[in-house]
């Protein structure tokens, strides 16, 4: 294999992230295989597969993870695999479960219970953020943001992201999806989720495309909500009624992440637009110590 090495002039070099790519890419990868293997064993249950296609898939996820561990070790093919795999997973899944077929998540849902759903949605957005991570991971394996100005954003990001999980996986119990079926519902609430997330991680470094990012998620999220609970035919109260206070409460606590969110990624895209000052760009340039202005 083909082992990854710092060198002189690549070690002061930070990665796009707050966290270490490879950290990212294995804590991504450990959440897609146990949330795989959770699904495999239920798509057994349901006999939508067969003991060949379970026995394979294990095998793909003993791979999966041995390729994380020499992945973390710093070898670039493994890299390549964990986010090989990961890509394949995301497909297998997307076309299996978020298009109209025989075992669409709704009805996948209805026969194994809920919280397949929920591990459906959690899996795509894992295996999103493993490929992410893998792509950094290839050149910038152990770099990582020093300053922390958008930590919060990411940590805003991962508790909306989460409950934008649960808030999806109520609507297929509640078929609330208002035209659109639950696959496609639940799928775009997929993306919304990996954009909310990957721009968030991205925001450290790529400020305009990481908000961009956040701000096409957290505008999925937000119109959905609005679209749905606000000038629709379910508001909180039907929620609450139906599903619980709680799923209700869970519900506007998204959307007010959301909107948060949103406003944030706004205020850094402006920050990054904003002219700035000559003199600081000839500052940066010459490295010495000129006037502050005319």
């Amino acid at each position: 294999m083909i082992a990854m090495r710092a060198t002189p002039a690549g070690r002061g070099v930070r990665g796009p992230f707050v966290v270490p790519a490879r950290v990212l890419l294995a804590a991504g990868g450990l959440l897609s295989v146990a949330l795989g293997s959770f699904n495999l064993v239920h798509e057994l249950r349901s006999t939508n597969v067969d003991f060949v296609y379970v026995a394979v898939g294990g095998l793909v996820g003993l791979i999966w993870l041995v390729s994380l561990y020499l992945a973390w070790r710093g070898f670039r093919l493994a890299v390549f695999a964990a986010g090989l795999i990961a890509f394949t997973e995301f497909g297998v899944i997307a076309s299996g479960h978020f298009v109209t077929a025989p075992w669409e998540i709704d009805i996948y849902a209805k026969h194994e219970g809920l919280p397949v759903a929920g591990v459906l949605i959690a899996l795509l957005a894992a295996c999103a953020l493993t490929v992410t991570a893998a792509i950094v991971c290839w050149s910038h394996p152990t770099g990582h943001l020093r300053k922390l100005e958008t930590l919060p954003v990411l940590l805003v990001s991962l508790l909306g992201a989460i409950l934008a999980i649960l808030h999806t996986t109520d609507n297929i119990a509640r078929h609330d999806f208002g035209t659109g079926t639950p696959e496609d519902g639940a799928f775009a609430a997929a993306v919304a989720i990996i954009l909310w997330l990957v721009g968030a991680l991205w925001l450290g470094r790529a400020r305009r495309t990481g908000a961009v990012a956040i701000m096409l998620g957290t505008f999925i999220v937000a119109d959905a909500f609005i679209t749905l609970q606000v000038v629709g035919g379910t508001p909180l109260s039907v929620i609450a009624a139906k599903s619980g206070v709680v799923w209700a409460g869970i519900a506007l606590a998204m959307a007010t992440l959301a909107v948060a969110s949103f406003v944030a990624a706004l205020t850094f895209l402006v920050a990054a637009l904003a002219p700035r000052s000559p003199w600081a760009w000839i500052r940066r340039q010459s490295g010495s110590r000129l006037p502050s202005g005319p």
